[in-house]
């Protein structure tokens, strides 16, 4: 059902950005948002094992152990961003992460969109 609604915006046909309407929106515009939220959800354990979060600890020769090394000289803060992301790593993206992640991502996707239509 979603999609006949994403359709027409897709076209153009139900709303053509301009400076009359800039406060119009589209269904297009929260499929942009859920679909880039969900894709961030879904990258993020890959990303942090890409940057040397891993299970095992802080892999050797990665951008986290040059981090660690440069900015905590060993000694990580319990608090600190490092520790959730080596946290997130080893254990997994816990559901407060995932909600933060999938709705700064999804509005940013949706602001960018909302940007580029009115250029």
């Amino acid at each position: 059902m979603i999609v006949l609604y994403i359709i027409p915006c897709l076209t153009g046909e139900e709303w053509k950005p301009n400076k009359e309407n800039k406060k119009d929106w589209c269904y297009s515009d929260y499929a942009v948002g859920i679909a880039a939220g969900a894709a961030a959800v879904a990258a993020a354990p890959f990303v942090l094992g890409a940057a040397g979060f891993t299970a095992g600890g802080v892999a050797a020769g990665s951008v986290a152990a040059g981090v660690q090394s440069a900015i905590y000289g060993g000694a990580v803060g319990s608090g600190s961003v490092f520790a959730a992301l080596q946290s997130a790593g080893a254990a997994g993206i816990g559901m407060g992460a995932k909600v933060a992640i999938s709705t700064t991502v999804g509005g940013a996707a949706t602001y960018i969109k909302k940007k580029m239509a009115t250029l």
